[in-house]
């Protein structure tokens, strides 16, 4: 078992706990089907909008963001895309801090299967979680609109939405504390579910417990695991771009210099990484840098296509080269949710101990319901056979000798 500081110094173990080939595979399958089932939707709500696969593709690639500027029945569409790559975000970051926990308890070799199956048992709670205070905070406005309905009544309406003015704040303050814990749900929910395997009515009260009792360490711990979030992907970015820039150099060795930029320039016009327009300006410039910073500009600002060398064979080249360049890119991704779903398991148990005084890795798992403990069939007991009484031999005898007589 690791034995931990509970302290900040803890959330410095999330670099190295995130490293690790196992869960950063998990990552990288979970984010891989959660990007191909969003890219889907993305273009289908583009599409029914009358915009074409083309122009899509031309302005956003193989993700396009939200349609910004189009019709109503176009955000559902791509609202559906969203809430798949949630969902499955939310199933990874479960894994992972299963994974996560068993390290910490001291099972280094706790498989990939094994996480899996505990992620397809429990980590609905992890979703389940968020979904009922959206729910509730539905309920809430709807509630509002009745009495918007209210007021409408001559005289009365408005007297009686004078009174339930107080009533209305307070339901409107609650409303923006039930999306804080939303937000907190979301960010630490699996976790919570893959430390203790809660379902979803105590994820959503560690939750509240989370930041009600500790509100400025999860703040503080969790802005800390952010930064070792972006240190770890700029590392890894920075050197899979020598990576590639290493490959492009041995093989330009043999390959003809034309033959081989026509290849990567091509490649790298079929990858492209569009910013959202709601982002800020200040984190964009930061990401833009950033990326200078990897080696990859082309990745913000792709060069257009250019006839491919020998036709249809560097066409071929150029688009398995374009899939190993988002593979690549993904990769890099899969180390920051590996280090951010280990961090917050690390963060939860500390925070766990610090308001509970109660030490998860030292609390023994409980037996599965599943698997019950084996009965040793016992023995049939056999009846003893009755004795004879001593009288009744007694009495015979007695019969014999007076015949006799």
């Amino acid at each position: 078992m690791t034995n931990l500081h509970f302290n900040y110094k803890d959330v410095f173990r999330a670099g190295r706990l995130g490293f690790s080939a196992k869960k950063m595979w998990v990552t990288f399958i979970g984010l891989f089907f959660a990007y191909i089932g969003y890219a889907i939707f993305a273009y289908l709500s583009h599409i029914i909008a009358g915009i074409s696969i083309t122009d899509v593709w031309e302005m956003y690639r193989i993700i396009p963001l939200y349609p910004d500027g189009l019709p109503w029945f176009c955000w559902l569409v791509w609202l559906v895309g969203f809430l798949w790559w949630i969902c499955l975000a939310l199933l990874t970051g479960v894994a992972v801090s299963k994974i996560t926990f068993e390290q910490l308890r001291g099972d280094e070799f706790y498989e990939i299967k094994e996480a899996i199956k505990f992620t397809l048992k429990s980590g609905k709670s992890a979703i389940f979680a968020p979904v009922m205070l959206i729910v509730f905070m539905v309920f809430i406005i709807f509630a509002g609109l009745f009495l918007a309905v209210v007021t409408l009544i001559p005289y009365g309406g408005q007297i009686i939405f004078a009174v339930a003015g107080i009533p209305a704040f307070a339901a409107c303050m609650f409303i923006l504390y039930l999306v804080v814990v939303t937000i907190v749900c979301l960010i630490i929910g699996p976790s919570i579910v893959g430390g203790t395997g809660n379902d979803t009515f105590d994820t959503l009260f560690e939750s509240f417990s989370v930041l009600n009792d500790q509100p400025w360490r999860f703040i503080g711990y969790e802005l800390l695991l952010h930064v070792l979030v972006l240190v770890g992907i700029a590392i890894l970015g920075y050197f899979s771009a020598k990576a590639v820039f290493l490959v492009h150099d041995v093989i330009g060795v043999i390959v003809s210099a034309d033959k081989l930029n026509n290849i990567f320039m091509n490649a790298a016009s079929y990858v492209k990484i569009t910013i959202p327009p709601i982002c800020p300006e200040t984190y964009r410039s930061f990401f833009v840098g950033l990326i200078e910073w990897i080696g990859m500009p082309n990745v913000l600002f792709p060069p257009e296509y250019i006839a491919p060398f020998e036709k249809w064979a560097g066409a071929i080249a150029s688009f398995v080269l374009a899939v190993v360049y988002y593979l690549i890119i993904l990769f890099v991704i899969s180390i920051g949710g590996s280090i951010f779903w280990a961090g917050n398991t690390v963060i939860f148990t500390v925070l766990v101990k610090k308001k509970d005084d109660k030490n998860l890795l030292e609390i023994k798992e409980e037996l599965s319901e599943d698997i019950a403990p084996e009965v040793t069939p016992e023995k049939p007991k056999t009846k003893a056979k009755p004795k004879k009484k001593a009288k009744a031999k007694k009495s015979t005898r007695k019969r014999k000798t007076k015949k006799k007589k």
